[in-house]
């Protein structure tokens, strides 16, 4: 008997029906196992891997004392059958038979799926030949082939695939029980690790960091219309961006008739057709048609696996001389792309196009047979089109256009307009997947006088980064060697079931970027993408023979051990980092006001329960910063509220009973209530009754309602109000000290972040601003001394003076151009001049002079007079035609207030920096010109 061991059942029955032929073929069932005979063949279908690699016995606690996590990584490893009945059925038609052919998939995956086969076979009949069928699309042609021309099993590629499990077993599995441990997570609520998913997931996260970093920058484009002959015509400046907007309004104004065609420039541009597709080009562009990756190579295994296109895995993208295209083409040209095909079939180039990579193993992702609509399916027809016309592209004609660039001046003002005519439309006529359009301009020569319709002056920001798509990710991993083809958008799910990231664009969710955060900081090389890439390499030498698996095994465990060094060293800052960062919800009960669930909630150190009806519902129960413990739920219910008790646990100490999060919750605002004036024990009792236990309760209510409430007045209730707000701003302005001092102050044995600012409180330092006029010997009595002190100092008052500059309405990126220059403080645009100011930032003066006064306004001083730019930079150009004015004399003119030669002759104070006897000379020569 003849047996045929295919990947998969859908791909055992393709290939029966093929090689059956005109023979009856027949169907046996055992439970959920198909297989499919014909004379003295049979032929199975596996489910992919039905053995898996684990660790030997004696692994499985992860709490074990004796195997910690960083013993997995020198652990045994072993293998065991996940299908027990496709093995037993497989064994038992093994034994009976005289020859055994693997029909799996030929890739690396495969392969290792046809060595797990092959051995299972030879468990059970050590002689019977084994041979091995390589075939790149399930069609009748390919398939006879492949069984014709059979070849031995690939035991290196097969090797590197092993490899590959095992590397990816040890370092999640060990990577991911540290991180879980060190955490406190556990069941459903593990972090999982691996040296491939974390890298990625790193990229993810830094994108983000990217773009809330970013500061827009303001900018300006200028646009002309213009007509000819009734055809509207749009021209740019040339110029392109202009960072200032008086530059820009300047060209504007200058842009005045006559518009004059200057230059015309005509030429043809060969746009050349696509190249064939490999994996990572399918999934980029099933992206652009609404395809997930994962969605994307699902439909594409399915389209494969019933003989519509080719092995659908490949990093080839140049057609091999055996294939036979012409007669692909023919195949497919009936039904929806009978017209197409004709087209094709009769515009062929010489030589279909080709792309950068070239490999044996399978072609080009092309169709093999052709699909209708109805047979295929509305959700996979927009793909297997694509793939039809990105095959018949690849042999179509380069398209041509006729290239139009027109510059023109208007007044002093250049522009410039382009257009483009498509001439030969070569493989666009049958592939509608480019973003080029034809944008025809009249004819138009040098000389030629054209009316101003309109000038615009456009205001935009620059933009950050954008998010990575699914399908950009997937091409940064393979250009960082991270994963493989097959499995690079497996990752990418793994990283979306484990709720690491989100939405599309991609995004980190909170605990995605706190394990990344964590791992960044402790152990950075999981987060980078050299370590994986060279294991990819290694691993890649293993198909080639250049490596032996244990080679690469023990180099893996060498980069593995490296890692653990790390972490270990930093197990409790790794825990405690990532149950503060991480915002892991857990259900506490029902919430007093509304009935709805009450749930735990954190946001970086902070941590409160809060009401999952919100925003209709705001009740809320603050608890301890995360610092004194992670947040959990206990089995223990209060009989008073109904809620889950809680406890604070931390690595190394005890867990705290908080008990009823409400109890505690009531008792731990009593204090803050108490520094209201107005509230008495009666009128707090009064409140609790109202299920209003802090000040903002009292804050958020309306006053007439709070009136009926207590019993009082609705003056006296706004009173009570006011009192409250203040109490809160004082306990927010004491919130914003504690974490400025905990960014800037490393813990210390017996003086922590928390203690140096209770100190502070204590003796009256109770926010930023107060901290920036703080005396060090106060902070040495709270345990800050030396330099750590004088820069606690010094940062906290640059904080301070940019939240006033910041609170005065001062732009983003004029601030940040500010502090660039050393202009840091309110004081500093008051020291010095406008003038100074605008040359040493490089803001525009009459920038300057509005931000200026909006600081004087609020000191109450007198604002600035008035400086135009123009004015301003025809004065600074005459002071430097001046003998013996520079650069550094010009800023120091500028900071006395000298902008101009009319303010040099008026000067009477000296200017510092410049001797009288210079000054004297320059104002004579300001005086001869």
């Amino acid at each position: 008997m003849h047996l045929i061991i295919a990947e998969k059942n859908i791909a055992a029955r393709r290939i029966a029906e093929i090689l059956g032929g005109k023979e009856k073929l027949s169907t046996k069932k055992d439970g959920s196992v198909f297989v499919y005979e014909f004379g003295d063949t049979r032929v199975m279908g596996l489910r992919g891997h039905v053995v898996e690699v684990d660790f030997e016995p004696g692994y499985d606690n992860w709490r074990s004392v004796t195997h910690p996590p960083r013993s997995l990584i020198e652990a045994g490893i072993i293998k065991r059958a996940t299908e027990a009945k496709l093995v037993s059925l497989l064994q038992k038609a093994a034994r009976r038979s005289d020859k055994v052919t693997i029909a799996t998939d030929y890739d690396t995956e495969g392969e290792l799926i046809g060595k797990e086969a092959y051995e299972l076979v030879r468990a059970v009949n050590k002689t019977v030949p084994i041979d091995r069928a390589h075939f790149s699309a399930i069609t009748p042609e390919e398939i006879n082939r492949a069984f014709a021309e059979t070849k031995p099993l690939d035991f290196n590629l097969a090797a590197a695939g092993e490899t590959r499990q095992i590397v990816d077993l040890v370092w999640g599995a060990s990577l991911t029980r540290f991180i879980s441990i060190a955490a406190k997570r556990g069941g459903g609520n593990i972090l999982s690790v691996g040296r491939v998913q974390s890298p990625t997931l790193a990229m993810i996260v830094d994108r983000e960091r990217e773009i809330e970093a970013f500061i827009p920058e303001p900018y300006w484009m200028i646009r002309l219309d213009t007509e000819k002959g009734g055809c509207e015509i749009e021209a740019r400046h040339t110029h392109g961006r202009f960072k200032e907007k008086a530059d820009a309004q300047a060209s504007v104004a200058a842009s005045i008739p006559p518009l004059t065609v200057t230059e015309v420039i005509e030429g043809e541009k060969n746009d050349r057709a696509p190249s064939p597709l490999d994996t990572t080009t399918l999934i980029v562009a099933a992206g652009r048609l609404g395809y997930s990756a994962a969605n994307a190579m699902r439909i594409a295994e399915d389209l494969y696996m019933n003989g519509y296109i080719s092995y659908p895995r490949t990093d080839n993208t140049v057609y091999s001389k055996s294939l036979n295209l012409k007669g692909i083409v023919q195949d497919l040209s009936h039904g929806v792309f009978a017209e197409d095909g004709k087209w094709v079939l009769g515009n062929m180039r010489a030589k279909p196009t080709r792309g950068k990579k070239e490999t044996t193993d399978h072609p080009p992702i092309h169709p093999t047979s052709y699909g209708s609509p109805e047979k295929i399916g509305e959700g996979a027809w927009k793909l297997y089109e694509f793939i039809v016309r990105r095959f018949f592209a690849t042999l179509s004609p380069d398209a041509k256009w006729k290239t139009m660039k027109v510059n023109l001046s208007a007044g002093t003002e250049p522009y410039t307009t382009t257009g483009s005519t498509l001439i030969v439309p070569g493989y666009r006529s049958i592939y509608p997947y480019s973003d080029a359009k034809e944008l025809n301009l009249p004819e138009l020569s040098v000389g030629m006088i054209l009316p101003i319709n309109a000038v615009h002056l456009d205001e935009k920001e620059t933009k950050p980064p954008a998010r990575y798509t699914q399908s950009r990710l997937i091409q940064r991993m393979e250009e960082l060697g991270l994963g493989t083809k097959s499995t690079r958008h497996e990752v990418i799910q793994k990283l979306i079931g484990r709720k690491y990231i989100e939405g599309n664009p991609l995004r980190p969710t909170l605990v995605g970027r706190a394990v990344t955060n964590t791992l960044s900081t402790y152990a950075d090389t999981i987060t980078k993408p050299e370590m994986t890439r060279s294991l990819e390499d290694h691993m890649n030498q293993i198909k080639d023979g250049q490596k032996q698996s244990a080679n690469v095994l023990a180099e893996s465990r060498d980069m593995l051990n490296c890692v653990f060094n790390q972490l270990e060293a930093n197990e409790q800052h790794i825990g405690s980092d990532i149950m503060e960062m991480t915002v892991e919800e857990s259900i506490v009960g029902p919430c007093p006001v509304c009935g709805h669930s009450l749930r735990i909630r954190r946001m970086g150190s902070s941590q409160f329960i809060g009401c999952m009806h919100y925003p209709d519902c705001t009740f809320n129960i603050s608890l301890p910063p995360g610092t004194w413990g992670g947040a959990v739920r206990t089995k223990e219910v209060c009989p008073v509220h109904s809620l889950h008790h809680i406890s604070l646990v931390r690595k190394g100490a005890r867990p705290w009973d908080l008990g009823c999060p409400l109890c505690s919750h009531i008792a731990s605002n009593k204090e803050a209530l108490g520094m209201i004036p107005e509230c008495s024990e009666d009128l707090i009792s009064t409140l609790h009754t109202h299920h209003m236990y802090s000040i903002t309760d009292i804050i958020g209510e309306n006053a007439d309602d709070l009136a009926k409430i207590l019993g009082i007045s609705r003056k006296k209730a706004e009173s009570l109000q006011q009192s409250a707000e203040g109490v809160i701003a004082c306990l927010k302005r004491r919130t914003e000290m504690k974490k400025f001092i905990r960014t800037h102050i490393t813990p210390r044995r017996g003086r922590s972040p928390v203690k140096v600012a209770n100190t502070l409180i204590e003796a009256g330092v109770g926010d930023i601003t107060a901290l920036g006029k703080a005396d060090s010997a106060l902070l040495k009595e709270a345990g800050v001394v030396g330099e750590e002190a004088e820069t606690l100092i010094s940062e906290a008052k640059k904080e301070s003076d940019s939240r006033i500059l910041r609170d005065l309405g001062i732009p983003a990126a004029s601030l940040k151009k500010y502090l660039a220059a050393g202009i840091t403080a309110p004081e500093d645009f008051i020291r010095t001049h406008p003038a100074g100011i605008s040359i040493a930032s490089g803001v525009t003066i009459e920038t300057v002079i509005k931000h200026v006064s909006l600081i004087t306004d609020y000191y109450s001083l007198k604002s600035p007079g008035k400086i135009t730019n123009a004015a301003f930079r025809k004065g600074r150009s005459d002071l430097l035609e001046l003998p013996g004015v520079g650069e550094a004399t010009l800023r120091k003119l500028a900071d006395s207030g000298i902008y101009d030669r009319k303010s040099l002759l008026a000067a009477e104070d000296a200017v510092p920096g410049i001797s009288e006897e210079v000054l004297a000379t320059l104002k004579k020569e300001a005086a001869k010109a």
